[in-house]
């Protein structure tokens, strides 16, 4: 656990298709610049949506929490909501705060070291959300945990219903491009009056937010789908995406 904090990375996944993704991320975790960080396998959980049963595993560098329902960007977060005494049980401690991040992330080699004053700051405020830039954020960031469960029924209305048809994915990602960021906007101390952008996120208001590297290229070994990079320097943090603009079927295989 990072210099004692209470806090752990959650990794939104998929059981069909994180084995194309996950490992370049989870390698990414044990290759960082800040040598007191401490990483373990107890500090990363990677929720799998669309599995057919709910599993938890410890493997050798993350644990695994498998999950029926598949709600596009919200499974890990309700994942984690649904399921705290199975996490409990099998002697995975809850951390005061997630860090949230998609499995098509990459951490940069200064990614802990830039993230350590933020924690600092996050246990000297008390706040319940910081999102990753202060407008657009793909729901990813910090979240306090007891912040998610005081507003867990606004958060299970995102739910899908297990096992979901293909459909159904996608009218939940088409809802989901719509509600980006829903849990950062019930924070009451986010949002700046008359604006969408949020007031404590990782990137200051006056700076450009991130920045696409080069044209969209095929990241992935196992796969054949183009990817835009996008980089935010505040933390050295890369997500490639594949869906980077509005569509009539978005892209749901890595």
């Amino acid at each position: 656990m990072i210099q004692n904090h209470k806090i752990k990375f959650l990794i939104n996944s998929n059981y069909k298709n994180h084995h194309v993704v996950l490992d370049k991320l989870i390698q990414s975790f044990y290759h960082q610049s800040y040598k007191d960080s401490l990483i373990t396998n107890n500090d990363i959980l990677v929720v799998l949506g669309g599995a057919q049963r709910i599993y938890f595993e410890r493997k050798e560098k993350y644990c695994v929490l498998e999950v029926p329902h598949n709600s596009i960007d919200f499974t890990a977060l309700i994942a984690v909501i649904e399921h705290i005494y199975t996490l409990i049980d099998h002697n995975f401690s809850i951390p005061d705060y997630w860090f949230y991040l998609h499995d098509t992330c990459e951490l940069g080699f200064h990614f802990l070291l830039l993230l350590q004053p933020h924690i600092q700051k996050l246990y000297k405020t008390n706040c319940n959300t910081k999102p990753l830039t202060y407008i657009k954020s793909m729901n990813i960031g910090i979240y306090k945990y007891n912040f998610l469960m005081n507003i867990k029924n606004n958060i299970l209305t995102l739910r899908s219903k297990n096992n979901p048809s293909y459909e159904e994915i996608q009218s939940l990602k088409k809802y989901g491009v719509i509600v980006e960021d829903y849990i950062f906007y019930q924070d009451k101390d986010q949002e700046i009056k008359d604006s969408k952008k949020m007031r404590n996120s990782f990137m200051p208001i006056e700076y450009i937010d991130r920045t696409i590297l080069g044209n969209p290229s095929i990241i992935y070994n196992d796969s054949n789908i183009l990817r835009i990079t996008e980089y935010f320097d505040q933390l050295d943090f890369y997500k490639y995406k594949a869906n980077w603009e509005l569509k009539e079927t978005y892209l749901l295989d890595p």
